[in-house]
């Protein structure tokens, strides 16, 4: 994928308050991050818009900042929430579509990009969010549909899976114990951990998270720093109690100002801290550029946070005269993206079975699956549409329709449905 020919990835990290939007250019690393002030590290560009009064003319980011200043006219924040909540948005007296106004900050959003690297330059862009729900999923496959960047390849991430890219392409030596990652925002303290299962092949990897109250906003004062410097020196203790951590990182706003001193010697006390606020974005533009490349070895590490598919689904079917395994839904992909469709013959009897192995490879589970009514018919004759989606997290629905087989049988388009729960110890694995 990556030569001497300019090529381009993107990671783009939206949340409700800011995006941030990282690349790499040739697989070089590590990347750059784009810079509202060049020669800085001013990242975060605010996500939201200005409409001007009684003019269609909008500003996105810093500049609808600057605008609502000088300008009359009406400010737009919080454009992600309302994107999922999917309520019309009454501006200077106009009501839009909360959808139509994300995309329209992206679009203008990513010119930052494509005013350093040209747009038919750039395979691929991973989008980032906060929560990769199925309703978040929807949206970004909404808004992302008015991009105009070519045949680049659109896919999609939740925080936890960025960090779990980023960490990955450190140094071994930085993440052979846990990691933990702490980001400081509006809503309070984020401790996030990533840790491997190293008992499973392929090894397991895990990035949890815990919430903690804002332990203050630091104004300059000494009195201050220090009541804020004792309470992170508590989410330190709880966070680090009972895991040997090789390093952190401090992330977010809320870590600015000279007032974490104690903490942070709390915090070092055996392992390297790194301050940063681009580590999401760099993550995602890691994870891109691996899925264009494969440069992370898969097969040797999975990672598996929340809605992620914690099994392997397949079947054994003959080919020729040999039997092999055919795999429908892979482990430690999203569980709302899993979904195959295959057509196979179906040999003796009414049935066949679909195999269940969780991904720490123990209780390895065969379902027959019973096509009731199908009647009599003789091996091989009968032509079987097989579909298999996760219907929840936990959930696969099995949709069998009879294909018949050419002139010899004809179809009945009967479909048969079952559904198999997924069990597993996978919340063991993660001891």
């Amino acid at each position: 994928m990556f030569g001497n020919n300019g090529s381009v990835v993107v990671g783009y990290d939206l949340s409700n308050e800011y995006a941030q939007i990282s690349y790499t250019e040739n697989g070089a690393e590590p990347g750059k991050t784009i810079s509202l002030t060049p020669g800085t590290e001013q990242y975060n560009i605010p996500v939201c818009l200005f409409k001007r009064s009684e003019v269609n003319q909008w500003f996105v980011g810093q500049e609808a900042v600057n605008y609502s200043e000088v300008e009359e006219g009406e400010m737009v924040g919080e454009l992600w929430e309302r994107a999922l909540v999917g309520d019309n948005v009454s501006v200077v007296g106009e009501e839009f579509d909360p959808l139509a106004l994300l995309a329209l900050y992206i679009r203008r959003s990513l010119v930052l990009l494509t005013s350093e690297v040209k747009k038919e330059r750039i395979k691929g862009i991973m989008f980032t969010v906060p929560n990769l729900t199925k309703r978040a999923l929807e949206v970004l496959e909404i808004v992302t549909d008015t991009l105009e960047i070519g045949d680049a390849q659109i896919c999609f991430q939740g925080r936890e899976e960025s960090i779990y890219y980023y960490i990955a392409h450190q140094p071994a030596d930085l993440w052979q114990h846990d990691v933990e990652v702490y980001d400081y925002n509006e809503n309070g303290i984020t401790a996030f951990r990533f840790h491997r299962n190293k008992m499973t092949k392929p090894l397991v990897a895990f990035v949890d998270r815990k919430e903690y109250e804002a332990v203050g906003g630091y104004n300059g004062s000494e009195a201050e720093a220090e009541v804020m410097d004792n309470r992170f020196s508590d989410v330190v203790k709880d966070s680090l109690a009972g895991h040997i951590v090789s390093c952190a990182y401090l992330l977010g706003t809320g870590f600015e100002g000279d007032w974490c001193k104690d903490s942070l010697r709390e915090l070092c006390r055996n392992r390297r801290a790194f301050r940063g606020n681009n580590l999401y974005s760099r993550g995602a533009c890691y994870a891109m550029q691996d899925n264009l490349t494969t440069k992370l070895d898969k097969r040797n590490m999975i990672f598996l946070g929340k809605g992620k598919l914690r099994a392997n689904v397949g079947m054994n079917v003959m080919r020729g005269r040999e039997e092999s395994y055919l795999a429908l839904l892979d482990g430690g992909e999203n569980w709302f993206d899993s979904k195959k469709t295959v057509d196979f013959l179906l040999g003796e009897g009414n049935s066949f079975v679909i195999t269940i192995t969780p991904l720490d490879g123990k209780n390895v589970r065969n379902v027959e699956v019973v096509l009731d009514g199908l009647g009599d018919h003789e091996p091989g004759t009968v032509r079987i549409q097989l579909e298999v989606l996760m219907e929840s997290e936990d959930t696969i629905r099995i949709n069998a329709t009879d294909m018949g087989f050419g002139a010899f049988r004809m179809a009945t388009h009967q479909l048969f449905t079952q559904k198999i729960q997924i069990k597993t110890d996978m919340e063991q694995v993660k001891e």
